[in-house]
């Protein structure tokens, strides 16, 4: 397939897949971006999107499951954490062939200061932001108002820049760490041990333990606890939910455990904290 005219044109989402357009007639903030359309997608079963002359660049991160993605240098399978960059007039074969697929996606026009950012990039590359991202637009999708859209539009911005800053170096063993360490964001309330992350990360223990100490300062059970107590203090101030409930929610069951740790960790029960919270917010 050396000639455009050789690829395909195909758009085939079927009903199991969940797309969420974020348009720019509707969110005018896109234009910030050279953004005309964009989406936060949920796949599964049958999708296959392919482009024989794309008239704008596609910036594609893969937030979880697993993408097959052809171009002219060949096919790659691409699993979460990866930013696919594809700049105009290039032909492209985007399918699903796992069980599942979250993406976040932005079409961006030419002609703008994104032309030589997004033409001179690999088209592959580690994001470890893709889930903020996600996170970002999707809460833009659901929020009418544009004012308190603003703010998260800042923050998407800022993640997109970062996203295209110059390629990251961060070295395979890195990567699989921040892989990692989002699936334990996504399961705080599952029962971890050592041996599982090691598992997902196909190291060793010992290894696994040796690459937290490098990435994060922390062991992976004392990194675990650090995500569970961020999580915790996220809970505490932005929902009304019991200390049962949010203990249950980052892996206690037992209420007094889950106190007991919290006020081990931030040297303040989580009721205070609250507390403290609500006072200095009012």
């Amino acid at each position: 397939m050396s000639k455009n005219s050789e690829w395909p044109d195909i758009l085939e989402i079927g009903p199991e897949c969940d797309e969420r357009f974020v348009e720019c007639d509707k969110t005018p903030e896109l234009k910030r971006l050279a953004c005309s359309i964009s989406g936060a997608s949920n796949l599964t079963g049958n999708y296959k999107v392919a482009r024989s002359n794309p008239e704008w660049h596609a910036i594609i991160y893969v937030v979880g499951g697993e993408l097959e993605l052809t171009t002219e240098s060949g096919q790659k399978n691409i699993n979460s954490c990866h930013l696919v960059t594809l700049p105009a007039g290039q032909p492209f074969i985007m399918e699903l062939t796992a069980a599942y697929l979250d993406i976040v996606w932005f079409h961006i026009e030419q002609g703008h200061q994104w032309d030589r950012v997004i033409k001179g990039r690999p088209d592959v590359e580690f994001c470890e932001i893709t889930q903020q991202i996600y996170h970002s637009l999707s809460l833009i999708y659901y929020e009418p108002q544009p004012l308190l859209r603003k703010s998260v539009f800042s923050q998407l911005e800022s993640y997109i820049n970062t996203s295209l800053s110059p390629v990251s170096t961060r070295s395979q063993e890195s990567q699989r760490i921040w892989q990692l360490q989002q699936e334990l964001e996504k399961r705080l309330h599952y029962n971890w041990t050592v041996e599982a992350m090691a598992d997902i990360a196909h190291y060793s223990s010992p290894h696994l333990h040796r690459l937290f100490q490098t990435e994060f300062g922390r062991s992976p059970v004392q990194h675990l606890i650090f995500l569970r107590m961020e999580r915790a203090k996220y809970l505490l101030t932005h929902t009304d939910w019991t200390l049962e409930q949010i203990g249950e929610q980052v892996g206690y069951s037992d209420v007094f455990n889950f106190s007991k740790r919290f006020k081990k960790s931030l040297d303040i029960a989580p009721g205070m904290y609250r507390k403290m919270y609500i006072q200095n917010k009012a």
